[in-house]
Order: C-alpha cells, then sequence, then structure tokens
C-alpha cells in the first residue's frame, strides 16, 4: 500500500475509526517503513501533548451566587407581602370608617368606697389606721357595635393635672375591623365591644375613625343620657 494511502488513513487509526483489515496493512506498513512510521509517532505525540483548558468557573459561582441571593430577595419579599396581607386582613391594622360603628350609651350614678390612711407610712397595714371614704360617681357605659366580622380596640388616654390637684383626662379610642378566623374564642359577637367611663366635667373621649374624629364631651354626653 502507498505512503500517501496510510498518510491519509493514520489520522483515522489514531482515532480507532478504521477497520480490522486497515488496521493490519497499516501496522504491516508501518512495520516496514520508517518515514510513515515517524508520521505516525508525531501524530500520536500530539495527541499526548493536547491539553484540555481548564475552564474558569468564578463567572459561574458568581452567577450561582446571584441567583441564590435572588431567589432569597423574592422569598423574604414574598413573606413580607403575605405577613402585611395577614396583618392588614386578619389583626386590622386601619381604622374603622365611621359608617361602619354605631354605639349605644348607658349613664347612672354609683356609690364607690375609697379606704385611705393618713399616717405617715400607710403601707404599714398592721399598724395603719385606715379610713372609707364614700362618693357618689357619674359613669358612662357605651356599647359599640361594628359590621366587620369581629373587630379590636385600643385606647390612649392623655392627661392634664391641673394646678387645683385634679386631673383631667382625654381618652382617644381606636377600632380596627377584623376577619374572624375559625379558631377565635372571642365569644358570639367578636364584632361588639364596650368601654366604661368616669363622667367628669372637661373630660373627653375622642374616636379616631377612618374618615374622621369624633371628639365627645363625657360629661355632657352623661347628661344627656342619665335618668
Amino acid at each position: 500500500m502507498k505512503c500517501t494511502i496510510i498518510q491519509d488513513l493514520l489520522p483515522l487509526y489514531c482515532d480507532g475509526l478504521t477497520s480490522a483489515d486497515s488496521n493490519e496493512e497499516i501496522e504491516k506498513h508501518l512495520t516496514d517503513c520508517e518515514k510513515c512510521r515517524e508520521v505516525y509517532d508525531n501524530m500520536k505525540a500530539k495527541e499526548m501533548n493536547i491539553s484540555i483548558p481548564e475552564r474558569d468557573v468564578k463567572p459561574l459561582k458568581t452567577v450561582k451566587k446571584r441567583n441564590i441571593a435572588k431567589i432569597a430577595a423574592a422569598v423574604l419579599g414574598t413573606a413580607a407581602v403575605l405577613f402585611g396581607v395577614f396583618m392588614f386582613v386578619f389583626w386590622g391594622v386601619v381604622p374603622i370608617s365611621s359608617d361602619r360603628v354605631h354605639y349605644t350609651v348607658e349613664a347612672h350614678e354609683s356609690q364607690r368606697e375609697y379606704q385611705y390612711s393618713e399616717d405617715d407610712k400607710p403601707y404599714d397595714e398592721e399598724n395603719a389606721e385606715w379610713e372609707t371614704k364614700t362618693e357618689t360617681v357619674q359613669s358612662l357605659w357605651l356599647k359599640f357595635d361594628t359590621d366587620a366580622s369581629c373587630c379590636r380596640f385600643s385606647t390612649k388616654p392623655e392627661y392634664i393635672y391641673n394646678d387645683d390637684g385634679s386631673i383631667t383626662i382625654h381618652q382617644h379610642l381606636y377600632i380596627y375591623p377584623q376577619v374572624k378566623m375559625p379558631f377565635d374564642n372571642r365569644g358570639d359577637n367578636p364584632e361588639q365591644f364596650g368601654l366604661g367611663l368616669d363622667a367628669r366635667k372637661d373630660d373627653t373621649l375622642t374616636i379616631h375613625y377612618l374618615d374622621k374624629e369624633e371628639v365627645i364631651d363625657v360629661y355632657k354626653l352623661y347628661e344627656e343620657n342619665v335618668k
């Protein structure tokens, strides 16, 4: 077989793509032909010296870290949104509007007893001389009813200390509508609640609705409803 043919077949032979008969002829020729054997040796040497370049994995690691950060941010963002929705719907963070609330008023007088001591150490119960004082107290009971499935409320008193030693109280009331949970155990009417107040002159109750504020003169309301 001619050298030119052998040299044309050598690349295929090196890759193991030639047939068994061709391999036999090529190997026989390489045994007798120094020139073709040298070409074959050079081909094998080049194959041995071919190095696979190392992949630069740093960009891949950077991309992976960025993807993890994006996923974490998305998860945290979703959790924050769900928490906000839960607080808005089930806990109640926005005050109720005035058209969704109405209340009734009960006014009455009652006798209230106080125990006091004029001793220097009134907390020494064994030796202190206690006196009982009874006074008449005007009181209001406001019963609120909302159209929500349930509600919660909070109060924030503001105390004014007068020069004569008396205290004026400006009470602030906030009402929040809620969605009743299946496991809610606040009784049969969680959409209702009551608020008791002592009716004293200059005291006020401010109800903070979503659309407005209602300022109530507590003593005047008492006078209008007392029997």
